[in-house]
């Protein structure tokens, strides 16, 4: 496995958004998990998959999707490929919600890198997180989407699920 890749991946994803975006803000951590969790998260970081966060808003409120009983923004992991994150964002959207939209600004950016507690020695595993503001364009929401007047959460370390 080529987990200094990753890092690479993550820098080039970043330049790629610093370039289209005024600013945003850049949060980097580091988290230790088990041999399990660690090799899942180098799995899905070598083929360029970035967890992506889409908060969508309309004059009704931010679209929520429940998930196995949870509530929140629509997210996903993307591959990084043919289409900008932007694309990536708004077809992940479109294809769990139903809604349309467009993005307008990007919030954040989060770095995670991941460590092996099993093997202190491996090189981490770069992930990477972004969270997008988007408004409604049109479409209705599916059976799992909603608008809720409340601010939806955002899970706090998606990059491990």
């Amino acid at each position: 496995m080529a987990t200094g890749r990753t890092q690479k991946q993550v820098t080039e994803v970043l330049d790629t958004l610093q370039d289209s975006y005024d600013s945003f803000s850049i949060h980097q951590s580091s988290v230790s998990v088990d041999r399990e969790t660690y090799e899942r998260v180098a799995q899905r970081s070598e083929h360029g998959a970035i967890e992506v966060d889409v908060k969508v808003h309309n004059e009704e409120g931010v679209l929520v999707c429940e998930t196995d009983g949870v509530e929140r923004t629509p997210h996903g992991l993307i591959e990084v490929g043919d289409a900008s994150v932007e694309m990536a964002a708004r077809r992940l959207v479109r294809e769990r919600t139903g809604i349309f939209c467009h993005v307008v600004d990007l919030v954040s950016a989060n770095i995670v890198a991941v460590h092996d507690t099993s093997g202190p020695d491996r090189d981490p595993v770069y992930r990477l997180s972004v969270l997008f503001e988007a408004v409604y364009e049109t479409g209705e929401p599916a059976e799992c989407a909603s608008w809720h007047t409340a601010s939806a959460p955002v899970a706090a370390y998606p990059l491990l699920e």
